[in-house]
């Protein structure tokens, strides 16, 4: 526990500083973030080609400075190197059609879903809406970690996350829900950015169940390759996905809510 607060201590303030400053500063961070997120899913993986990893990291940095400076062409990138990892794999020595699946896989994973933090910058007031996206993610962890702690009785998906219970699963979306409805209520106030209550009502409850999943999506891939953590990088979290597994799945839903919604 006590790891757990010191690494909040010191990522929280890093995460503001990042997020204020936007722009290359963020890109940057993202980069560091998805790089070393590749890296412990490949290795979890059990990919023990080195050279195959760099290469994969690369191919996403390349996607993330995309979604930063060149959107229209996500689509077409994403289609070419889904191409480029079959071709890969056939000219390879050790090819595999499951390591051609997996090193994709990694990328829209990990690189195109936490790419769309960046895609806050195209949008009205994205500087302080993209906070929407950490706010559910955390308030949804916390709040399910101490009340299922507390009144934790039933198992939520025991095959596949055994500590997690119903009744933390439920604190965790009541939590967002406040969480989100607060940060709404202080936009309005303090920066006169007004959406309408219900849309936060929405993202709070919706986001949160999302957030879960991308959690139990994170423990899934464990439980199949028997890790416990992806890493270590985070005393107290594990690695960078210990950390950021329920974002994956958070800021996609979050940006095309909020672009098609608001």
């Amino acid at each position: 526990m006590i790891k757990r607060v010191l690494t909040s201590i010191i990522g929280i303030p890093l995460l503001i500083i990042i997020l204020s400053l936007g722009g290359t500063p963020l890109l940057i961070s993202l980069i560091i973030v998805a790089s070393l997120g590749l890296y412990e899913l490949y290795k979890t993986y059990q990919f023990v080609d080195n050279g195959y990893i760099i290469i994969e990291i690369i191919i996403g940095i390349g996607l993330l400075i995309i979604m930063a400076k060149y959107q229209d062409w996500i689509l077409p990138y994403l289609i070419i190197i889904f191409i480029f990892h079959f071709i890969y794999q056939i000219l390879s020595k050790n090819s595999t059609f499951e390591k051609a699946l997996l090193g994709y896989n990694g990328i829209i994973y990990i690189v195109l879903l936490l790419g769309h933090i960046l895609l806050f910058n195209n949008i009205k007031n994205g500087s302080y809406l993209v906070w929407l996206v950490f706010i559910i993610a955390w308030s949804t962890d916390t709040f399910a970690y101490f009340i299922g702690i507390k009144f934790g009785k039933h198992k939520l998906i025991p095959a596949i996350s055994p500590k997690k219970s119903i009744e933390g699963s439920i604190g965790g979306v009541i939590g967002s829900l406040l969480s989100c409805t607060l940060y709404g209520a202080y936009l309005y106030k303090f920066h006169n950015i007004y959406i309408p209550l219900y849309n936060y009502i929405i993202l709070g409850i919706v986001s949160s169940i999302l957030a879960q999943f991308g959690d139990l999506t994170a423990s899934f891939i464990k439980r199949n390759y028997n890790v416990k953590d992806f890493g270590n990088i985070f005393p107290g979290h594990g690695g960078i996905l210990d950390r950021f597994d329920s974002i994956l799945f958070t800021a996609p839903i979050v940006y095309y809510y909020i672009v098609i919604f608001t």
